[in-house]
């Protein structure tokens, strides 16, 4: 196998596991009002404030900002792995 077309895989991987990880993270991040809307029983305040502290929100919202991080925390290194393969394979193809 040649050595752009090595590269290019590689840069294929990482931009796919970049995806994965989006997709899933999607999955669990959360805005407050779907934390209300999921964590609240039916029979609850009316004010948001409130509904905000209730536990089982609490952990929704604990969650989603874990998924957050998590998400910016694997885009962050597979993005440092992509620079060298572009550069590597933007020099390949020049040279």
């Amino acid at each position: 196998m040649g050595d752009v077309t090595s590269e290019i895989l590689t840069g294929l991987g990482l931009a796919i596991t970049l995806a994965g990880a989006w997709i899933t993270a999607r999955a669990v991040i959360l805005k407050e009002d779907d934390a209300i809307n999921i964590g609240v029983s039916r029979i609850v305040s009316e004010n948001d404030e409130e509904n905000l502290q209730l536990p089982m929100v609490q952990n929704l919202l604990a969650s989603s900002r874990g998924a957050r991080r998590g998400l910016l925390l694997i885009a962050g290194g597979t993005a440092l792995q992509l620079v060298p393969i572009a550069v590597r394979v933007v020099m390949l193809a020049f040279a």
